[in-house]
C-alpha cells in the first residue's frame, strides 16, 4: 500500500503500529494520528486486542497469555510440542541435531506475537531514537521497533523449553486422546505456566522499508536470525503508555457503601485523589506515633491536608470544567475535608464533598450523595490528569517525549452530552501546556461503540476494525483495519457530506454488522416493523438503518465498500419519460410507469452505484447479477426496486407508498367497503392521508388506473409521514398488511447472509 510522506514533526510522534499473530489481529496496520485516534467497528472485531497488544508489549509487568497467540498459529506450535514428546532423548543433549533444533526455533519465533511501532522523529531527537536506528546517516525521519514475545531466544533455551514441557506431559501422554489430564499439548502447558512463554526483545528495523516513505509498497519486514537485541530501557525512555479499562467500575452508590466496614466508605473519586496525593505530593498513608501526639496535632494536620490538596487540584479542577460540568443544576463547587484516624492516615481521611453554590461552603453534600455520572466523569478526569503528572515525574531520568494514553470504551460511565466533546477535551486533559516542554506530545488512542463520541471527530481520526470472517481464502477469521479519513481519496465534497450526514442522524453504521437504506420517512418507519414481524432472525442482529435518498446514498458507496458489511439498499425506481424542449434540451418527467415505451430510470443510486442500467424495462425481471453488487467472498451489496405487483394485475408501482397500497389492494378495498364494526356499530371513516388513499381505492378504477391515480397523489400534497404512522398503528395492532415483495425478498437474502453458518451466498 502506497503511503504518502509525512512532515518531520517538532519532536517526536508515533505514527503507525503493526501487529501480527497476536489473537484475531494476523496482521494489521494501524495509522496513529498525531493527536487523537478513534477505533470504531462492530463487536468482535478486535479493537479491544489493538489496545491489549500496545498494553501487553509496551508495558513491564502484564504477562502473557496462550490465548494472545493468534489461532492460525496453533497448529504450528502444537506440532513443535509433539516432536518434543516423540524425542528418544533429553532435549538438551542436541548432539548432532543443532540445526534441526535451529529449524525449530525459527518455527516458534515465526509462530509469535510482534507488533511494529513506527515513530517520526526530527533531528533533534537523535539522542532518543539512537539505539534504534539502522544506519548512521540518519537526518530525521522514520524510526522503526519491533517486540516480539520469544519463548526462546536460542537453541539452549529452546532445549531447556522442550525439556521442561516433556517432563509435564509424559506422565499424561498415554492416558488416550479423551484425556483432560494437563497439560493437552504446548498452548495447554503455556496456560498454566505463563512464565514459560517467555519475555518480549526489542529489536531495530530497516528504515528503508516503512510504512510513511512515499512511492514505497511497505511490507513487514523479516528479521534476520542473527538480529541484535537492543536493551528494552531505551524503550521505555522513548515512550510511556497508560491505559483505561472499560470495565472500571466508576463511582460509589450509597447502598454499596453502607455495607462495607465503614459507614460511608469513600468513593472512587476519593481514591484517584487518594492515589494523586500519594505519589505526586510526597503525603504519607500511614500515621503512626505517640497516640497523644497525633491527638493534639489532628486539628493541624487536617488544615495542613486539606490545604496541600486543594493548591494541588484547584487548577486541574478548571481543565476538567472543559468537559462540561458543572451545569445549572450540578455541584458548583468541591471541598476537601480530612477525617484523620490514627491507624491509616489518608485511607479514611479525604473526603470529597460538594456545594450546590459557590457561596455556600458549609452546607457540603458527601461524595456518594452526587449523581453516579458526574462522579464518573470527575474520576476519569482525573486519572488522566494523573498520567500527565505521573509522566512529568519520572522515578528516574527524563520524562517519555512520547506519551500514549489508552482509553477503552469512556461511554460506557460518560452522558451523552459529554460523549460529544469528550475526545478533544481528553486531549486537553493529558497535553502539556504551553509553559511546558514543546517536545513532549501526548498522544491519544480510543475504543469505542458510541456513535455520538465517533462523529465527534472527523473522519481522518477514525480507524475502522473490519472483521474478516473464515473464507475460501482466510483459513481464520481475523481483522483489518481501514483508515476512514482515506475512503473518499481526494472527494473533500463527499467526505464533509458523509462526515455532516453521521453527526445529524447519529448513525450507527460504523458499529453494525449489516446495513439497510431506505429511500425516506415511511421505509424508516415501516421496514424496521417489517423486520421485527416477519425476519425474526434479522431483527436478533445489529442492522443499523439509514435514511438518505436516491439523489445521495451512492454518495455512500465508497465507505460502503470499504466496511464490506452486507448491505441491502432500498430504493424508488422513478420512472422518466425523456423529450426535448424547443431549444433542443434533455427534459426528464417524472411519470407513472403505465406501459409507455422508451421509459428510464431516474435514480442516480440504480444509474451511478448500481446496477448501472438506464432503461426502465432492464430492471423489470432482474437477475441476481443485476440485483447484487458482489467484488469478492465478504462484499455484498443487494438492491431493491419496485416490481410488478402480481396481487394488482402485475401494475408496475414508482414509489415504496404505492407499491405497499398494491400490494395489500384487498385490505385497502375492506377498509371502504367496510361500515360496521365487529359488534355492529357505525365505523368512522378513515381521515388524514390514509382517508385519501380509500377514497381512490373506493373509486373502483382499475388497477393500471389507481397506480397512475396513486403516482399523482403522492407528487401532489400527500403527507407520507401520517400515511406511513397509521400503517405503523395498524401493523403494531395486529393488521395483516404485507411487506411488499421486493423489499421482503431483500431482507430474506439479508438475513441469510448474517446466519452463523453462512459460507459464499448468491
Amino acid at each position: 500500500m502506497e503511503k504518502k510522506t509525512i512532515e518531520q514533526p517538532e519532536g517526536i510522534s508515533l505514527r503507525y503500529a503493526e501487529v501480527c499473530k497476536f489473537r484475531r489481529l494476523d496482521q494489521v496496520l494501524l495509522d496513529v494520528d498525531e493527536r487523537t485516534t478513534i477505533l470504531v467497528g462492530a463487536n468482535n472485531s478486535g479493537k479491544t486486542s489493538i489496545l491489549a497488544a500496545l498494553r501487553l508489549f509496551l508495558s513491564d509487568s502484564t504477562p502473557f497469555g496462550a490465548f494472545d497467540i493468534s489461532q492460525s498459529q496453533w497448529k504450528k506450535l502444537r506440532g513443535l510440542g509433539k516432536r518434543w514428546e516423540a524425542l528418544a532423548e533429553d532435549p538438551t543433549s542436541a548432539g548432532g541435531e543443532i540445526d534441526n533444533w535451529q529449524t525449530q526455533l525459527t518455527t516458534l519465533l515465526s509462530a509469535m506475537p510482534t507488533i511494529d511501532l513506527w515513530f517520526n522523529a526530527d533531528q533533534g531527537m537523535y539522542h532518543y531514537v539512537a539505539p534504534f536506528l539502522s544506519k548512521l546517516t540518519w537526518k530525521g525521519g522514520a524510526v522503526g521497533i519491533r517486540l516480539r514475545l520469544e519463548p526462546a531466544s536460542n537453541v539452549d533455551e529452546l532445549q531447556q523449553l522442550a525439556w521442561r514441557y516433556r517432563e509435564a506431559r509424559d506422565p499424561v501422554k498415554d492416558m488416550g486422546a479423551d484425556s483432560l489430564a494437563w497439560p493437552l499439548d504446548l498452548l495447554d502447558y503455556w496456560l498454566r505456566e505463563p512464565r514459560d512463554m517467555g519475555r518480549v526483545h526489542v529489536y531495530k528495523l530497516d528504515t528503508d522499508n516503512s510504512p510513511m516513505e512515499k512511492g514505497n509498497t511497505y511490507t513487514q519486514q523479516v528479521l534476520s536470525a542473527n538480529a541484535t537485541q537492543v536493551n528494552r530501557l531505551h524503550l521505555s525512555q522513548l515512550i510511556r503508555v497508560d491505559f483505561v479499562a472499560a470495565q472500571r467500575g466508576l463511582g460509589g452508590e450509597e447502598a454499596d457503601s453502607r455495607t462495607s466496614s465503614e459507614p460511608h466508605s469513600v468513593g472512587l473519586f476519593s481514591n484517584q485523589l487518594l492515589k494523586f496525593a500519594r505519589q505526586h505530593l510526597n503525603v504519607a498513608a500511614n500515621g503512626y506515633g505517640n497516640r497523644a501526639e497525633i491527638i493534639t496535632s489532628v486539628a493541624k494536620a487536617q488544615q495542613d491536608l486539606d490545604k496541600t490538596i486543594q493548591d494541588a487540584i484547584t487548577p486541574i479542577v478548571e481543565d476538567v470544567k472543559e468537559l462540561g460540568y458543572p451545569g445549572l443544576q450540578d455541584p458548583q463547587k468541591i471541598h476537601f475535608r480530612t477525617r484523620i484516624q490514627t491507624a491509616d492516615l489518608l485511607n479514611h481521611s479525604t473526603a470529597v464533598q460538594y456545594s450546590m453554590s459557590e457561596d455556600e461552603a458549609e452546607d457540603l453534600l458527601p461524595e456518594y450523595s452526587i449523581g453516579l455520572g458526574y462522579q464518573n466523569l470527575q474520576s476519569l478526569s482525573y486519572q488522566l490528569v494523573s498520567f500527565k503528572t505521573a509522566r512529568l515525574n519520572p522515578p528516574k531520568g527524563s520524562p517519555a517525549p512520547v506519551h500514549l494514553v489508552m482509553i477503552e470504551e469512556p461511554e460506557a460511565h460518560l452522558h451523552v452530552q459529554v460523549q460529544r466533546i469528550f475526545p478533544g477535551r481528553a486531549h486537553k486533559l493529558i497535553s502539556l501546556s504551553d509553559q511546558k516542554p514543546a517536545l513532549l506530545n501526548s498522544q491519544l488512542l480510543l475504543s469505542t461503540h458510541s456513535s455520538h463520541l465517533a462523529h465527534a471527530e472527523s473522519f481522518a481520526r477514525l480507524r475502522y476494525v473490519r472483521r474478516v470472517a473464515k473464507t475460501k481464502s482466510n483459513k481464520m477469521p481475523c481483522a483489518e483495519i481501514i483508515s476512514l479519513g482515506e475512503v473518499f481519496g481526494n472527494d473533500e465534497e463527499t467526505r464533509l457530506f458523509a462526515e455532516r450526514y453521521f453527526r445529524v442522524q447519529h448513525t450507527d453504521l460504523l458499529f453494525a454488522n449489516a446495513a439497510i437504506f431506505v429511500e425516506g420517512v415511511a421505509e424508516r418507519m415501516l421496514v424496521p416493523l417489517f423486520v421485527e414481524r416477519d425476519f425474526k432472525e434479522l431483527s436478533n442482529q445489529y442492522v443499523s438503518f439509514l435514511d438518505i435518498g436516491g439523489s445521495h446514498a451512492h454518495r455512500l458507496r465508497p465507505l460502503i465498500e470499504k466496511l464490506r458489511i452486507p448491505t441491502v439498499v432500498i430504493t424508488d425506481i422513478d420512472p422518466v419519460e425523456v423529450t426535448k424542449n424547443k431549444k433542443g434540451k434533455t427534459i426528464r418527467t417524472a411519470v407513472a410507469n403505465t406501459g409507455q415505451p422508451n421509459l428510464e430510470c431516474g435514480n442516480p443510486t440504480l444509474n451511478i452505484w448500481h446496477p448501472r442500467l438506464t432503461k426502465l424495462e432492464d430492471f423489470k425481471n432482474p437477475e441476481d447479477t443485476v440485483l447484487i453488487r458482489s467484488e469478492g467472498e465478504d462484499y455484498k451489496v443487494r438492491f431493491a426496486w419496485q416490481l410488478p405487483v402480481l396481487e394488482a394485475d402485475a401494475c408496475w408501482p414508482s414509489s415504496f407508498e404505492d407499491s405497499l397500497i398494491l400490494s395489500n389492494i384487498s385490505w385497502f378495498r375492506g377498509l371502504s367497503e367496510k361500515k360496521l364494526d365487529e359488534d355492529g356499530n357505525k365505523l368512522k371513516k378513515p381521515t388524514g392521508a390514509l382517508g385519501a388513499i380509500v377514497k381512490k381505492v373506493a373509486e373502483g378504477k382499475s388497477n393500471t388506473d389507481l397506480a397512475k391515480a396513486l403516482h399523482e397523489l403522492m407528487h401532489k400534497s400527500f403527507n407520507k409521514g401520517d400515511f406511513a404512522a397509521t400503517i405503523f398503528e395498524n401493523i403494531a395492532s395486529g393488521e395483516k398488511i404485507n411487506c411488499p415483495n421486493y423489499i421482503a425478498e431483500a431482507l430474506a437474502w439479508l438475513q441469510k447472509q448474517l446466519k452463523p453458518d453462512s459460507k459464499v451466498h448468491s
